[in-house]
């Protein structure tokens, strides 16, 4: 479906599953030193595709989140769904922080930018890619407060390669709390209008 025949709900709930993606990333990361490889490349294709708003490009719709969908639309949340819920706030905060840093926000289109022109872009998930978003996020939004602090297993957090992958999907969940703002989302959203976002995130889901 055409973002343009989606409710501005509908874009919302898909922009914010693309955020609990990004976190649900981090917490596999930080947790078990590995994440799930298609939502991985979901996630980090996301982050060059730049000036769109239409979150069935931005985000590759139902299927670009498909790992987050299910989260936002869980009956019963697991037992690790308060910190994921911890990060998706923090992110939330951290991309409207941006707004407010023109020079930050200036300095990160620039890279991001410079990024895609380099062929290494072609493939999202190379180590070398991998690497240069973590780089960029170290430079500019991790510059900002809240400074979003992951928990997990030291032995995992102590690895130079799972760190970069975190700090990678940090920048992608910006990216997709960037979209979520775009669409009238807020951080209240997450708490008062949690039911209904968990609807319309099963709906979505089984109209896929």
């Amino acid at each position: 479906m055409a973002a343009e025949n989606r409710t501005s709900a509908e874009q919302q709930v898909l922009a914010l599953a693309g955020v609990c993606q990004c976190v649900m990333l981090a917490q596999e990361l930080a947790r078990r030193g590995h994440a799930q490889p298609e939502p991985l490349r979901c996630a980090l294709s996301s982050i060059l595709i730049l000036n769109e708003i239409d979150v069935d490009i931005a985000l590759g719709g139902v299927e670009g989140v498909f790992a987050g969908l299910p989260d936002i639309g869980r009956r019963k949340p697991d037992p690790a769904a308060v910190e994921r819920l911890r990060y998706m706030v923090a992110l939330i905060d951290l991309q409207r922080r941006l707004r407010g840093e023109k020079e930050v926000a200036g300095e990160l289109r620039s890279c991001l930018v410079s990024l895609r022109d380099n062929p290494i872009a072609e493939d999202p998930v190379l180590p070398e890619t991998i690497k240069a978003f973590a780089d960029i996020y170290t430079a500019t939004v991790s510059a900002l407060t809240p400074k979003i602090i992951v928990r997990g297993e030291q032995q995992y957090l102590k690895n130079t390669d799972t760190v970069s992958k975190v700090r990678a999907v940090l920048l992608a969940g910006v990216r997709s709390a960037y979209l979520f703002h775009e669409h009238g989302g807020r951080k209240w959203h997450l708490f008062l209008g949690r039911k209904k976002l968990a609807v319309l995130a099963r709906a979505l889901l089984e109209s896929h």
